[in-house]
């Protein structure tokens, strides 16, 4: 078979288009979670990790989801004292640890500890500005988020 130089750019740039349009595809789907984790926390979603964790969380207007960034089943609840995490147990050697950040300023919350039904953190943010809030896995100790696996914004 013979083609010509118009066949094989005409191909070029078939295949370009369909990479691109995947590529646009993708990132589109991670804006979507990204925008929804604004959302105030339902009714009903705060009761499902109140029965799991078996305690009453402070009630709290400015409640937040924490959703996972992994793909994966972990998910979580914050409010501006507590924080719930329904995650897998960590691996060896590794913790989950939350942190806030604002637009300068990364701060660690301190580590997250196992309780009947997932993970809690208590804490206070009453001096502290900053508006997103972010659960990694860590496995050093260094000031330094390692792997982000939810995210949430307080509004």
């Amino acid at each position: 078979m013979n083609y010509s130089k118009k066949d094989i750019i005409t191909g070029f740039v078939i295949i370009l288009i369909i990479i691109l349009g995947v590529y646009f595809y993708q990132n589109s789907k991670k804006q979507t979670i990204k925008t929804n984790k604004n959302t105030p926390v339902s009714v009903e979603y705060k009761k499902d990790f109140e029965d799991k964790f078996k305690l009453n969380m402070i009630d709290d207007s400015n409640t937040i989801e924490l959703v996972d960034l992994t793909g994966g089943n972990s998910r979580g609840i914050a409010s501006e004292n507590e924080i719930l995490v329904d995650a897998d147990n960590p691996k060896d050697n590794y913790y989950y640890e939350a942190w806030l950040v604002d637009d300068n300023k990364t701060s660690s919350l301190g580590k997250l500890e196992m309780v009947k039904g997932g993970w809690l953190l208590k804490y206070s943010k009453n001096n502290l500005e900053a508006k997103k809030l972010i659960i990694s896995l860590e496995k050093v100790d260094d000031g330094k988020i390692e792997k982000s696996i939810l995210e949430g914004s307080f509004n």
